[in-house]
């Protein structure tokens, strides 16, 4: 009984998909000719291109450490100074609403600061190459060509970028930021 109520519907849907399947408003499943592998396509070798050597060491070495050495306290000296401004802002902006005046006022501030810290970080950005530059250069010669200087101005630079972080974190704290 159930075979023959089984055999009785599968034979109209049969039907219904078969009519389905000659419908000519959509394209052929079937593979076409240009979808077919022929082989005549050769492979191609890779372009294995040799690593490029890395900058050389500037020359005036000590001056350009000189330099990015002032430049980094320059850069703190203004991130100093716009920080006490900013710091009155921020005070005042504690507790107040997001996008309101003072709360405006104190974000702008302390972009203001970001920017100044961002300056310090070219001086410990350019160190950081010089150091990576110079312990390759120390690694296939054998000589530490100012490496130490390096080094050690790169130490007082990054110094400076964890005071100003220190300050920024202090500046935004008041705002629940």
């Amino acid at each position: 009984m159930i075979a023959q109520r089984l055999f009785l519907v599968a034979i109209p849907a049969s039907l219904i998909v078969s009519a389905c399947a000659s419908d000519s408003r959509y394209p052929s499943l079937e593979r076409r000719d240009v979808e077919r592998v022929e082989g005549n396509a050769s492979p191609v070798e890779p372009d294995i291109a040799t690593p490029a050597a890395p900058a050389p060491l500037p020359t005036g070495l000590n001056g350009r450490i000189a330099e990015l050495r002032e430049q980094a306290s320059a850069s703190h000296a203004v991130f100093l100074r716009r920080a006490s401004a900013a710091r009155a802002r921020a005070n005042a902006a504690r507790g107040a609403a997001q996008g309101s005046t003072r709360w405006s006022d104190a974000i702008v501030a302390i972009s203001d600061v970001e920017s100044a810290r961002s300056d310090t970080m070219f001086a410990l950005a350019e160190l950081d190459s010089m150091l990576a530059v110079g312990a390759v250069t120390a690694a296939d010669t054998g000589a530490a060509q100012g490496l130490p200087e390096i080094a050690a101005a790169r130490e007082e630079v990054a110094a400076l970028v964890a005071e100003e972080d220190a300050a920024l974190q202090a500046l935004t704290a008041p705002m629940g930021q």
